[in-house]
């Protein structure tokens, strides 16, 4: 499994092989529902308690309008190199769909009709999300941080630290910005992305993901097991890694209503209480 998100009181993780798993009780069981793919899912986003959207490698767009108990496939472009890496929606009707080589969807109509944005550079771009004061922020290949204030029309690519895959962008009150990439390389900002410092995450591995929880720690998901957490601000992170003989690849997280973590990867879906990152190490 790749993404997992919820909305509305229920959640739905994507993967390999049209592989589309949904839960209704908080992630304490999920159920395999049928889709008209068998092509690698990589993002999904749910927008209500009926509506989610997912996206694919061979241009596979699909839709819920029924709380992901049917899932069906849009029509928006037939050319099967494209793949699409990610999909966010800012609300019901303006939603955005992005991939490799500058891939880059507008919906302006709740995914009625969706128009190809030319950009003027082309890197793969992994990860699309909103900030707190509504702005869009985009990660990607060669260091690509880019922000826009005007809904996607425009935007901003800012100075970034680093020249090599960024997989994750998390932007947090107060102008605070967190990227991750490739070989543990993770940096903060405090002032919307003008200026960088770079993070000591003890780790090599590939950072896949993050995000910051209701309590206010911040986490990420990286190779072999492992999660690096901050408990605030001024911390550095602190490595832990899952208990077993397994050693997941996590590529993918969110937090539950109820406050749990779920985590998805090569070994599928896990669902990880709070209280267990506050333990040493296991």
């Amino acid at each position: 499994m790749l993404d997992v998100h919820g909305a509305g009181g229920w959640a739905a993780a994507v993967g390999v092989r049209g592989h589309v798993l949904v839960t209704r009780d908080n992630g304490k069981n999920w159920n395999q529902v049928r889709t008209p793919t068998r092509r690698t899912l990589t993002g999904v986003f749910l927008i209500d308690a009926q509506t989610g959207w997912v996206v694919g490698h061979q241009a596979v767009i699909l839709r819920t309008v029924d709380g992901g108990k049917t899932w069906a496939r849009q029509s928006v472009e037939t050319d099967r190199e494209i793949s699409y890496l990610d999909v966010h929606f800012t609300n019901a009707q303006n939603g955005f769909v992005v991939g490799a080589y500058g891939k880059f969807l507008k919906t302006v109509d709740g995914g009625s009709t969706w128009q190809g944005i030319p950009m003027e550079d082309d890197p793969h771009f992994y990860h699309l999300t909103s900030g707190p004061d509504g702005s869009l922020w985009m990660a990607g290949e060669f260091g690509t941080v880019w922000q826009s204030s005007t809904l996607g029309r425009t935007w901003e690519a800012l100075n970034s630290p680093y020249d090599g895959t960024l997989f994750g962008v998390l932007p947090m009150p107060n102008d605070g910005l967190l990227i991750v990439g490739l070989r543990g390389n993770a940096f903060t900002s405090r002032d919307g992305g003008r200026n960088w410092r770079k993070t000591v995450t003890h780790t090599t591995a590939l950072l896949h993901a993050c995000t910051v929880l209701k309590d206010g720690r911040v986490v990420i998901c990286a190779g072999a097991g492992e999660l690096l957490i901050r408990e605030n601000a001024g911390a550095n992170f602190r490595q832990w890694n899952v208990s077993g003989d397994s050693s997941p690849t996590f590529t993918g997280l969110c937090q539950a209503p109820d406050g749990a973590l779920w985590l998805v990867g090569d070994k599928g879906v896990h669902r990880l209480e709070l209280e267990e990152l506050n333990t040493p190490d296991p």
